[in-house]
């Protein structure tokens, strides 16, 4: 493999053809659990409200009852290749590899050896995450992310798993989300350290995960195939908007604007851009600031986590506009913002994946559409020229969604803590498959199928009007999607006549 992505083969040109991957995203953590995290302490906590009561994981289950991926490797990624995938997303859990500063665990060192070999044997590429949201309590305690001086143990961590995986991995990520883990951490308290509106913890936060990317990219690239590696960064993508204008839906309109700056896009893209953080605060105004002597910070390729926007109403609930439906997750399908994010950032002029999205859906009544929805706007960017090489659908089995615990179900596979469902092939999972299935593995070829698709079905892949015709609009009166007068909802109608796009490509 090179550093472009290619795999081998040639194309009419004889050039390396640019692989375009297919592929679900997991956390180990959030199947597996383990023994000494700053999760896995937060989640059998009360904090932040341990004097009324309040579990920091909603439901009945915690991270003890779990999918056990750790020992279930070899099944779930067969279910993975199962699926028609190529790649597979997933961690390398810190605090398994180092559960004490300096005491490494070579079990789980050989652990990882065998998932990455059983992906091989199942033709999946890797694409490992060095830190997704978990790291050891070691760690945690001496400060985590908040002292610039941690950031050499994280850079040795990097350095031992590059080492030991390096020729195995092509594509790494030093971090999975900064912004969101920062906003979860440090300003709602509901991800540890469970902080509350610490406005400064969360900026000095960010502000070290930032300088931390660039210290472990700049070690990795200096080590023995380091130049053949593509090291890259994840960010959640994520807007906020008032549902209306208006003096009434004041409030909102400003907080929608901290919320976009604090877990959005602006602190980190004008980072991106040019090499200078700027962290503001309510009030006092520019609270920190530096800028990095070399300018633009490195990085190979970019990772657009998206799933929706979000919309207060006037009095600051998670709301939708007209006609918009909402997921289970607080925030409407929104398939235009995925074409919005691949535009923005390809100012950063690297190649991009879309390392996450996907729905919380636990009716499995609006996860076709919106998965046949969001892969059009992909394509229709990348028949416009795009450089996304890859799409990742968040997750493969349903597993414990941090904070909100088994109550979201954002798996291909259903899963149930209770025993009653074991890795179950979702109905409206079957559309990712007919995609990844149908399109080629390349991406040239995956550019020229969008382009006819979109000479069928019109510039925006024709998303408005499947929407409009499949009556994918609004609720009934009890939160579910109003059925086609026979029965069943809009979207099994959808599911059942298949994905226009596939047809095509």
């Amino acid at each position: 493999m090179n550093g472009n992505g290619a795999n081998g083969a040639k194309g009419h040109d004889g050039h390396e053809k640019i692989r375009f991957l297919k592929g679900s995203a997991i956390s180990i953590w959030q199947n597996s659990g383990d023994g000494g995290s700053n999760w896995t302490r937060f989640a059998k906590s009360l904090w932040p409200f341990r004097y009324f009561g309040v579990r920091a994981v909603r439901g009945k289950y915690n991270i003890d009852t779990c999918s056990d991926f750790w020992n279930n490797y070899e099944r779930d990624i067969k279910l993975a290749a199962d699926i028609g995938s190529t790649t597979m997303r997933f961690s390398i859990e810190w605090a398994r590899i180092e559960p004490e500063r300096g005491v490494i665990d070579m079990e789980a060192v050989r652990r990882y050896h065998q998932m990455l070999d059983c992906m091989a044997a199942h033709g999946l590429e890797p694409n490992a995450t060095l830190w997704h949201f978990v790291h050891p309590t070691w760690f945690e305690d001496a400060g985590g992310f908040t002292r610039e001086e941690n950031i050499p143990a994280f850079v040795e961590f990097s350095k031992r798993c590059f080492g030991w995986f390096g020729s195995k991995i092509r594509l790494w990520a030093t971090f999975n989300e900064p912004t969101c883990y920062m906003f979860l951490g440090f300003i709602v308290g509901i991800a540890p350290p469970g902080r509350i509106f610490d406005l400064v913890g969360a900026g000095r936060m960010l502000s070290t995960m930032l300088k931390a990317h660039v210290a472990a990219y700049k070690a990795i690239k200096a080590m023995p195939g380091g130049d053949r590696a593509q090291v890259g960064l994840v960010s959640h993508h994520i807007t906020f908007e008032a549902q209306a204008d208006g003096i009434l839906h004041g409030v909102a309109k400003v907080l929608s604007d901290w919320m976009t700056y604090w877990w959005g896009w602006d602190v980190v893209e004008h980072w991106m851009l040019t090499g200078e953080f700027v962290w503001k605060l309510p009030v006092f105004g520019v609270w920190q600031q530096w800028r990095d002597p070399a300018g633009k910070p490195p990085c190979d390729w970019w990772g657009i986590n998206y799933y929706s926007r979000g919309i207060f109403s006037w009095y600051l609930a998670p709301s939708c506009r007209a006609q918009e439906v909402m997921t289970d997750m607080y925030y409407p399908i929104y398939p235009e913002g995925m074409y919005r994010a691949i535009k923005r950032c390809s100012e950063f002029g690297i190649p991009m994946y879309i390392t996450e999205t996907g729905i919380a859906d636990s009716r499995d009544d609006r996860r076709s559409i919106m998965i046949d929805a969001y892969f059009k706007e992909v394509m229709r960017a990348v028949a416009e020229g795009y450089d996304v090489r890859g799409f990742y659908y968040w997750t493969l089995i349903d597993n414990l969604e941090w904070a909100t615990g088994y109550t979201m179900k954002f798996g291909l596979y259903a899963w149930e803590p209770d025993g009653s469902v074991d890795r179950k092939l979702k109905e409206g999972s079957k559309t990712l498959v007919r995609y990844f299935r149908t399109l080629p593995d390349d991406l040239e070829g995956v550019r020229e199928a969008a382009r006819k698709a979109r000479e069928v079905l019109g510039a925006d892949m024709g998303v408005e009007q499947e929407l409009e015709d499949e009556g994918f609009v609004r609720m009934g009166p009890e939160g579910k999607l109003m059925t086609d007068g026979k029965g069943r909802s809009k979207a099994e109608g959808a599911a059942i006549k298949g994905v226009g796009m596939v047809a095509i490509g």
